[in-house]
């Protein structure tokens, strides 16, 4: 083992049970592994256990808790059209079938030394909630916001049962622990925790010790039913908005957990901003409440999460004291092998997640599948080793154009042995990334995009930058495979005026920001236009925005990202965003629009930006057929796409030489 990380990777004991190391995983899957199946399927199964593979030392899963009934009272809970897919499994668990499945799933996890942690939930009848008439917290934004009436104390009793049954079948499967959520006033648990859900008048209600009444009674009754060892873990937010749970209240909580409860998670305040994005500059921006916690002398363990990847920063965050352990869900997605690359000591090797989310849906726009934007492999784990063979002969091969396909699909083929050589025209490698490297909210891409060209520096891919190549030169060279990145266009739409010498493309704006006018127009609201308008916002332009359909940034992942990133552009205050307003025409000083109801209006801008997408230079791309024996063409010359599906691209070309 390296001693680069030796406290990160040290063990740790938390009551009779031993971490191998300080790395969790946090509950997290791919969510279209499960279809309607009420047990664990063989993909989900293999996904955790990859993560088990790869070196965690505990690995939460999830299913239990999900719309279901009451076994003993054949009571159902949720109406039948409830029973969503949203989140992977709504596992049967009181069925042999089941229970044999999740005995699959804790043997995968400990054949690989990790500990195996399920989430569990007790069953509230629909109509109740803790107090009466208050929404819940809807985690999507097509969520509808169920208002019930406030549980009766009695019930209690009863619904404190139902989460010791689940934790004794968890047990009973070889499940080390459980997890209660306990964060963002989605579940009973936090919603009692929280003044702004609970408004009780009883015992249950008003004071930090009655709010918390109900939380220990369901970790006391788990202990009682499985024993002091079997362990759990409390995720709680930190503090909430105004008149919510306070960090002061919450190192309280933890002072009262301590014996009852093993682990101490500590999240946001709410289901979105969990999942950080670049809108957010810090990198690990709760870790402040986890070091409160541990600051206190509490007698928990800590558990830090949101944001982490750097393994540097993991490091420092245990080696002095600021938590106990680190939970992660995105950086074992983002790394098929995380867990190798710390025992090695190679931080620098560790994939950058982008932050872009599409691991909880790409877009509304693209199929049920599960994929991560820069680990092609995601979604894939538990059928990789029958889709890819390795490669029988050497081959050289030259790659053609040095964006993210490009590079990706160069080390890729490099690492499978064969002699690759990359041709870019430009002076740099990045392609369309490289737009991001001025731009605050895109640090993602960035630490992205610096990660790929090291990586074909220590691939020893043979690079030749400002060389344009061409189909006569690589036949010249004899080359066994020719792979094609030349990548896409920016569309010109047909707008009067839209060859005018002030209108720009939206990719050409960066670097050139200072010659653009003050008052700018952009014409076209997908994600695209909007950065670019929140970019130039920010430098000090004052920006229109027009976008002709209804809604903007469409095909932005709904998930844990659309939010947020509406907040950010609703938050700028130099950018104004106009949805159903087609461009009609553009002039020297102004640019006119017609909004939804056909009236025509004008908006003065001395320069135009067009992002109304792009097309792939397939035309290009073509050129190249017969300049090897093998011909491919990947990322967005062949179908115009992101960085999810340029690297998909890349690795299944790549996995074909």
């Amino acid at each position: 083992m390296s001693q680069r990380y030796r406290n990160l990777l040290s063990p740790i004991k938390v009551g009779n049970t031993v971490f191998r190391n300080r790395l969790t995983a946090s509950r997290s899957s791919p969510r279209f592994s499960q279809g309607s199946e009420a047990y664990p399927t063989e993909a989900l199964i293999t996904h955790y256990a990859t993560k088990a593979r790869n070196g965690a030392a505990m690995v939460t899963c999830g299913g239990v808790g999900m719309p279901h009934v009451i076994p003993e009272k054949r009571v159902q809970l949720f109406p039948a059209d409830r029973m969503i897919s949203r989140i992977p499994g709504s596992f049967d668990i009181y069925t042999a079938d089941c229970r044999r499945r999740l005995s699959d799933l804790t043997e995968a996890i400990h054949f690989y030394g990790a500990k195996a942690s399920m989430q569990i939930g007790g069953y509230v009848p629909v109509k109740f909630d803790v107090s009466t008439g208050i929404p819940c917290e809807a985690p999507f934004e097509d969520s509808s916001r169920r208002v019930g009436e406030e549980i009766p104390a009695d019930l209690l009793e009863e619904v404190a049962e139902d989460f010791a049954r689940q934790a004794a079948v968890m047990k009973q499967v070889g499940f080390d622990g459980i997890v209660l959520h306990m964060a963002y006033r989605l579940t009973i648990l936090g919603r009692f925790l929280s003044p702004l859900t609970n408004k009780r008048t009883d015992q249950y209600g008003g004071t930090l010790e009655n709010r918390a009444r109900f939380p220990f009674m369901v970790a006391d009754r788990i202990k009682e039913r499985c024993g002091k060892d079997f362990l759990i873990e409390a995720c709680v937010s930190g503090s909430e908005p105004p008149g919510g749970l306070t960090l002061d209240e919450t190192v309280e909580l933890a002072r009262g957990f301590a014996g009852r409860v093993d682990m101490f998670q500590l999240r946001t305040s709410n289901i979105d901003t969990a999942h950080p994005i670049g809108f957010n500059l810090q990198r690990t921006p709760f870790l402040p409440m986890a070091e409160a916690v541990k600051r206190s002398g509490a007698d928990i363990a800590v558990v830090t999460v949101g944001g982490y990847l750097d393994l540097d920063v993991s490091e420092e965050v245990i080696a002095s004291g600021k938590a106990d352990f680190i939970a992660m869900a995105r950086g074992w997605i983002s790394n098929p092998d995380y867990g190798r690359i710390a025992y090695e000591g190679r931080g620098e090797d560790v994939v950058p997640c982008i932050r872009c989310n599409h691991c909880f849906r790409s877009s509304n726009a693209d199929p049920f599948v599960s994929v991560c934007s820069v680990n092609p492999v995601w979604g894939l784990e538990h059928k990789i080793e029958r889709m890819v063979e390795p490669p029988s002969v050497r081959k050289k091969v030259a790659v053609v154009g040095g964006g993210p396909a490009g590079m990706k699909a160069a080390v890729l083929a490099a690492g499978r042995g064969h002699r690759v050589t990359l041709y870019e025209r430009s002076d740099a490698l990045g392609g369309l990334l490289k737009t991001a490297h001025n731009v605050s909210f895109k640090w993602p891409l960035r630490d992205f995009t610096s990660y790929l060209v090291s990586q074909i520096g220590k691939a020893r891919v043979d690079v030749h930058l400002n060389l344009e190549a061409t189909a006569d030169m690589l036949k010249r060279e004899t080359y066994d495979a020719v792979l094609v990145a030349v990548g896409s266009m920016p569309i010109l739409p047909p707008i009067p005026g839209a060859d005018g010498k002030n209108v720009v493309f939206a990719e050409n704006i960066y670097g050139n920001e200072d010659s653009l006018a003050e008052e700018v127009v952009i014409v076209g609201g997908g994600e695209v236009g909007i950065e670019t308008g929140m970019h130039l916002a920010e430098k000090g332009h004052r920006v229109t925005l027009l976008e002709m359909g209804e809604r903007l940034a469409p095909n932005a992942p709904p998930a844990h990202f659309y939010n947020m990133f509406r907040d950010a552009w609703e938050g700028q205050p130099n950018l104004r965003c106009l949805a159903k307003a087609q461009c009609t025409g553009i002039g020297g000083n102004q640019v006119s629009y017609a909004d939804a109801d056909g009236r025509e209006h004008t908006i003065e801008a001395g320069s135009v930006v067009i992002a109304v997408g792009v097309k792939p230079m397939s035309d290009l791309a073509l050129q190249f057929y017969g300049a090897a024996d093998r011909f491919f063409m990947i990322g967005d010359c062949n179908v115009v796409g992101n960085v999810q599906k340029a690297l998909r691209s890349a690795f299944s070309v790549a996995s074909m030489l």
